[in-house]
């Protein structure tokens, strides 16, 4: 299994050939598309054929940074309704070692500009440390809006994650909501932001109403701390639900790709980051060796996590079942279904509720459907 890490890292001595070779990446692209869109090319090799020669010729760029322009401008039509537009500035894509090298004891970085080579000097981060031996991709060099320039490391390695053995295994089900962030079946609460979330609109609005220069500026200096915040939330609250997983557990989420789509409109379920969360956790858990896998979100909630009746109530977080007079947090109770779900699809429990089938079966079954090819594995369709 293939895990991929990024690693920002702030280039310290920058020269004006940076900006110049931005400008010059930003006009190949452009002039690639313009050709790429009149002729109706949607391929890399055809377009490659058609313009190689005369963008090396007239951008003056390196070879690999040609064929660089020529991927993006064709990635960027595939995709367009109308013939894209590309910045004055681009973020330049390099390869290792074809257009950018890096030093042995990771302190100078070689990028190839419209000048040749150039070094700059770098400074990784300790925690950056740990993905030196891993193996360098094909990253980006950025530019900030207050001018800074940064260089994308992309690592990735491959990682071995263990088939399912019921000894001393632990399955780990976490129910991710609006109101808690994460809860899991061993009973671990992990924070709410929805008080802030409602104090952080309210300033916006405020700040909107008012309409002045002095709001308007404000506005734009607060410009995605919010989202900021979450990330940093999200980040934290991942980190502390994998550090209670060991090498070899299990740990079991909702599918929750079509949440907007089939649950009633509510306005805190299209500003929930649940994806964010879930891909934290994804490669977190698959650099400890913890195997990811999703379930169906159906019933996960109205269900009782005892006797899976779904003659229940609820009634502000709590949840009480009418069949066998179970009572305990409503999300606690979800996370507990998310877990004996799973159980269930691999046979370690039976219920009239699931589709009982052996591990390696589920294996096969995936492969055979391709489903969720990623760095987990889906149950979607089993559960």
């Amino acid at each position: 299994m293939k895990v991929v890490a990024t690693a920002k890292v702030k280039l310290v001595d920058v020269s004006e050939v940076l900006n110049n070779t931005m400008r010059v990446y930003a006009q190949a692209v452009q002039w690639c598309i313009d050709t790429a869109w009149r002729l109706n090319i949607t391929s890399k090799a055809p377009l490659q054929r058609r313009c190689y020669a005369e963008v090396k010729e007239r951008f003056g760029l390196q070879a690999q940074l040609v064929i660089n322009a020529i991927t993006q401008a064709v990635e960027m039509v595939k995709k367009a309704q109308s013939k894209p537009e590309v910045s004055q500035e681009l973020s330049i894509r390099y390869n290792f070692p074809r257009c950018a090298s890096i030093d042995k004891d990771w302190t100078r970085l070689s990028l190839s500009t419209i000048k040749g080579r150039v070094k700059f000097k770098i400074m990784i981060p300790e925690v950056f440390e740990k993905y030196i031996e891993w193996k360098l991709g094909e990253s980006i060099l950025i530019k900030d809006y207050k001018g800074r320039f940064f260089f994308c490391f992309t690592f990735s390695k491959q990682t071995t994650i263990q088939p399912y053995s019921s000894n001393n295994c632990k399955i780990l089900g976490v129910d991710l909501g609006v109101n808690t962030l994460a809860v899991t079946s061993d009973g671990d609460f992990f924070g709410s932001v929805k008080q802030q979330r409602i104090r952080w609109e309210r300033l916006v609005a405020e700040l909107q109403s008012k309409g002045t220069r002095a709001a308007t500026r404000k506005l734009q200096r607060a410009s995605g701390t919010w989202k900021r915040f979450m990330t940093w939330v999200n980040h934290n609250v991942s980190k502390r639900i994998v550090e209670t997983l060991s090498e070899g557990d299990v740990l079991v989420m909702e599918d929750l790709t079509y949440i907007r789509q089939t649950a009633k409109y509510n306005r805190w379920v299209h500003k929930w980051a649940f994806r964010e969360l879930q891909r934290f956790l994804e490669y977190k858990a698959t650099l400890k060796g913890v195997r990811v896998v999703y379930v169906r979100p159906h019933y996960t909630s109205q269900e009782c996590s005892r006797c899976h009746n779904r003659t229940t109530r609820r009634h502000r977080g709590f949840f009480e079942c009418r069949t066998c007079g179970h009572t305990l947090n409503s999300d606690l109770n979800g996370a507990r279904n998310i877990a004996q779900r799973y159980r269930r699809i691999i046979g370690l429990g039976c219920s009239k509720h699931a589709h009982v089938v052996a591990y390696d079966e589920v294996e096969t079954h995936l492969q055979r459907r391709g489903l969720r090819p990623s760095t987990a594995t889906s149950l979607t369709a089993l559960a």
